[in-house]
C-alpha cells in the first residue's frame, strides 16, 4: 500500500485504496493507520461522507530517508533534480 502512496504523488483515502487493491475496507484502513504510526504516512485532509469522516494520507520523505527505502517497494528510484548543492564545484 505504501508503493501505491508514493507511485500516486497525492492523497488518497482507505476507501480510494480499495479500489485499487481490491481488499476489505477494514483490512486497508488497519494497514493504512500503521503506516501512519510509523510515519510512511501522513493524514493530509477529512471530508465528510455520507455521516462518516473520510480521512485522506499521503506518503512522506521517510521511503527516500534510506538508499533502499524504493527498492524495496519496487520502485524506480526518485529522480534526481538540478540541485545546486550535486553540482561540480570545478565547472
Amino acid at each position: 500500500m505504501l508503493s501505491l502512496y508514493v507511485k500516486e504523488e497525492g492523497k488518497l483515502s482507505p476507501k480510494e485504496l480499495t479500489a485499487l487493491t481490491k481488499r476489505h475496507l477494514s483490512e486497508v484502513s488497519y494497514h493504512v493507520r500503521e503506516l501512519a504510526k510509523y510515519g510512511a504516512v501522513e493524514l493530509v485532509d477529512e471530508r465528510p461522507r455520507r455521516g462518516a469522516v473520510e480521512h485522506f494520507y499521503e506518503a512522506t520523505a521517510l521511503v527516500d530517508e534510506v538508499p533502499w527505502g524504493r527498492s524495496v517497494l519496487g520502485l524506480q528510484p526518485e529522480p534526481r533534480g538540478n540541485d545546486t548543492n550535486d553540482a561540480d564545484p570545478d565547472q
